[in-house]
């Protein structure tokens, strides 16, 4: 009677082994789904860009880690409609991705970007009224010689001891409609 509990002990045991390792190898596959879930409701699928929402939580983060004066930067491909109509939206989803890409690079400097909606696009980053504007006026001329297209752009700035997310996108959205107003392929500062 020994020998069968030890043996049915031990195909316990064996059977315990094989359903944790089961475990663990359906846990994993769960794991890896979620995180590509988590990848897809973060980033816009097609520019690879963080969507509005997370921008905006990034932004938070980033704002209550750093100091100094905060910049939103909207950007707009100016005409985009023309480019889907006339060369088709094949085209036209390689022309956002091509913008993206030039904005991204701005990442390395501490910078996040996001797709803000259709052809328009989001940054913002820690710095002066005159470095955002520099910066901007940049990536519209590299954009232009990059991409062959052109991009209206609003700035605007906030001490972070006055940080609103709503007054600054506001503000920057309003600083876009005026360089779309003055005749498109421009930067325009918020007042």
């Amino acid at each position: 009677m020994n020998h069968i509990a030890k043996n049915n002990r031990a195909n316990r045991d064996r059977l315990a082994s094989q359903v944790i390792e089961q475990l663990e190898f359906e846990i994993s596959k769960v794991m890896a789904l979620l995180g590509g879930l988590k990848g897809r409701v973060t980033r816009d699928d097609l520019t690879g860009l963080l969507r509005r929402n997370e921008f905006f939580r990034k932004l938070d983060e980033m704002v209550a880690t750093k100091g100094g004066d905060v910049a939103m930067i909207l950007f707009d491909i100016d005409n985009f409609k023309r480019i889907n109509d006339l060369e088709g939206h094949v085209v036209g989803d390689h022309v956002l991705q091509r913008v993206s890409s030039v904005i991204q690079r701005c990442q390395k400097a501490g910078a996040e970007v996001g797709r803000f909606g259709g052809e328009e696009f989001v940054l913002a980053i820690c710095a002066t009224p005159e470095r955002a504007r520099v910066l901007a006026e940049a990536l519209r001329r590299q954009i232009q010689r990059e991409v062959n297209v052109t991009v209206s752009v609003g700035v605007a700035n906030a001490k972070k001891a006055e940080w609103d997310v709503r007054r600054l996108v506001g503000m920057a959205d309003q600083a876009l409609y005026a360089a779309k107003h003055a005749g498109k392929n421009r930067v325009c500062l918020a007042a």
